[in-house]
């Protein structure tokens, strides 16, 4: 049992948020369950992405002692609502390490990451998967949708990808149809896909004419940088996840580093020199758990050897999981009026 008391985020075990490490089999209903998956075979371009996990839960550890386990009987006050958040005495937030490696081996690979994400998700609990290169979203989403069709048969599932780009090839130039830049079209050929959605698409001449086609026949949509800054950061990740959440009986949700500009998040596989602040990211990731159907998540792309600025990327990436299980991991009561916050924060 990891040591949840451990306030100094250099000392102790390294599992996400300091949370008890746990098998996948075992995750109690309603609870979030992180799994690591690191793999960057799946690739062209820069690697390092197999360290990420590791980094993103170190990561994770000063957070815990910042903001939650040195705080942890009198929480703290989320001066946008008045609410008081503690860290619960029965954790809800677990750690099931890291999955099988099959590096040399893109189908057993492919079940070595969907099989524990579809035990995770039949106890009815969330799968948090730390890329890794961004292929994962493929067979974490197999994964989830075993697990949900287990508890609700022929159920389908929405899919949104918070990204710079499509990644919808059929096949991706010297790798195939089981890589990075091919994992959203072989998503979209699951028979239990509802709405594909992306949101963050860095430029304008950024699909090829069978991807529009595709897109525009299945009713999915794509939010460009540029529209998102037109319309509002908030505004288009609603109806984002409206649009994911059509007919859909659970939504997966994908997060590549490379939708925030490279000055903010310097360590990715693609540099982005016109995308959105990190700030703007984090806003509208915290527009997920205002939808209950969000039932899995994942970070991809984070390349530690790349992160300047002292694990900067890796703290963003930490943080943005926070945004998005906090309501599922941690308490929270109603304790200051309006007034109590404006007599502070003006």
């Amino acid at each position: 049992m990891p040591q949840r008391d451990t306030v100094h985020w250099w000392a102790g075990p390294t599992t996400f948020y300091r949370s008890p490490a746990i098998r996948p089999e075992d995750a109690p209903e309603g609870s979030a369950v992180v799994l690591g998956a690191p793999i960057d075979s799946r690739t062209l371009g820069r690697n390092g992405q197999r360290y990420a996990p590791r980094a993103i839960r170190e990561a994770s550890l000063y957070l815990a002692g910042y903001y939650g386990l040195q705080t942890r009987q009198s929480g703290y006050v989320d001066v946008a609502t008045g609410n008081v958040w503690k860290v619960p005495d029965e954790p809800r937030l677990f750690d099931a390490g890291d999955v099988r490696l099959h590096q040399d081996d893109v189908h057993a690979q492919t079940e070595a990451i969907a099989d524990p994400v579809a035990e995770i998700a039949a106890n009815g609990a969330m799968p948090v998967v730390l890329g890794g290169d961004h292929y994962i979203p493929y067979p974490s989403f197999l994964g989830f949708v075993r697990g949900v069709q287990a508890r609700k048969p022929g159920a389908k599932v929405g899919f949104l990808n918070l990204d710079g780009h499509f990644d919808l090839w059929d096949e991706f130039k010297d790798m195939g149809r089981y890589n990075h830049g091919t994992f959203a079209r072989r998503i979209s050929e699951h028979e239990a896909v509802g709405k594909m959605v992306w949101w963050g698409i860095s430029g304008s001449r950024v699909m090829e004419p069978d991807q529009l086609e595709l897109c525009r026949d299945r009713g999915f949509a794509a939010y460009t940088v540029d529209s998102i800054r037109r319309r509002g950061v908030v505004e288009t990740m609603r109806e984002a996840l409206e649009i994911a959440s059509e007919g859909a009986d659970a939504v997966y949700v994908t997060f590549d580093i490379d939708c925030t500009d490279g000055a903010f998040a310097s360590g990715t596989h693609s540099i982005s020199v016109d995308g959105l602040s990190s700030g703007d990211v984090l806003q509208a990731i915290g527009v997920i758990p205002e939808f209950e159907l969000v039932g899995a998540f994942d970070v991809a792309e984070m390349i530690p050897q790349y992160d300047v600025g002292g694990g900067r990327t890796a703290r963003y990436a930490a943080l943005a999981i926070l945004q998005v299980i906090s309501d599922r991991v941690l308490d929270s009561e109603p304790t200051f009026q309006r007034a109590d916050i404006d007599a502070v924060f003006r």
